[in-house]
């Protein structure tokens, strides 16, 4: 994996981790990803000016709709999981999931060839996540089966619009496709809670801005990362390498909300980072 991609992934890694704490730990997490959304359009906003929208292909646009779909469905998963269980058990499950599904399709699909390296590290990143915190079927005794169904779920969205994006930035600019993807997901999320009744009773002055800004300028940072890191390398290296955001999630979830983590999960971070170094070295 070429050094810039990997160092575009890690930066989007802590940048994920950190917008999941600020989400996790605040009771208004759809009003605060609704919002971010809306201040990544914002930011993306300028690329209108250097790229034509009559530039994107009709194959383009299928791409984009497609990713905003996923990614709505990303938005509601992970805020119902955050509701039902602790950002240690969510945030592992949900990132854990995608390399597990978007590997083999990648390979079918996408026609992808991995260096041994690289499918030995997956497999320790995987091992790691799910070894260290308890991140799959068959881990701790008590776990939250509603909080474990809907990070996987979330995981499952977050494979689709990986693959999805990866076809993506092969067709239009980074920077023009990411505002294109945020502009359906948050149109797609209004309208769904247009629907529900729940922007009834919301009124502007009401909304963390101050939190949802952070959160929208680290999410769209932690996205146009990611993308371009998938025009440079195989998703396959990309969707796995960022999971060491998990080993982020897990540091600040017990310096700041107080979880505890057990010297299991210092284990499982150890085989993650193994896991990285070997997808450093494939080609």
């Amino acid at each position: 994996m070429p050094l810039a991609a990997l160092l575009l992934v890690l930066g989007a890694a802590v940048c994920h981790s950190v917008w999941n704490l600020l989400v996790k730990s605040d009771a208004r997490r759809l009003e605060i990803q609704s919002g971010a959304l809306l201040v990544g359009v914002v930011l993306c906003s300028p690329a209108l000016l250097i790229y034509p929208l009559t530039a994107v292909s009709p194959a383009a646009w299928g791409a984009v709709l497609v990713s905003g779909l996923f990614e709505a469905g990303y938005v509601f998963a992970l805020t119902a999981a955050y509701g039902a269980g602790d950002l240690s058990l969510v945030y592992p499950v949900a990132r854990g999931t995608p390399p597990l599904l978007v590997v083999p399709l990648a390979i079918v699909l996408l026609g992808e060839r991995l260096a041994w390296q690289g499918l030995v590290g997956i497999g320790l990143v995987v091992l790691g996540i799910a070894a260290g915190h308890g991140g799959f079927p068959g881990g701790p005794a008590r776990v939250n089966r509603r909080a474990l169904a809907l990070a996987l779920l979330t995981g499952v969205f977050t494979a689709g619009y990986s693959l999805v994006n990866k076809l993506g930035v092969a067709l239009v600019p980074v920077p023009l496709y990411a505002l294109l993807v945020f502009a359906v997901d948050a149109t797609l999320i209004s309208l769904a809670r247009w629907l529900r009744g729940g922007l009834a009773g919301t009124r502007v002055r009401d909304t963390p801005w101050g939190r949802t800004i952070v959160v929208g300028v680290l999410m769209m940072a932690a996205y146009l990362a990611v993308l371009a890191a998938m025009a440079q390398a195989p998703v396959s290296y990309v969707v796995a390498a960022r999971e060491v955001s998990v080993v982020v999630a897990a540091i600040l979830g017990a310096l700041v909300l107080r979880e505890r983590h057990p010297a299991g999960r210092i284990a499982g971070a150890a085989v993650i980072f193994a896991g990285l170094v070997l997808i450093a070295l494939a080609r």
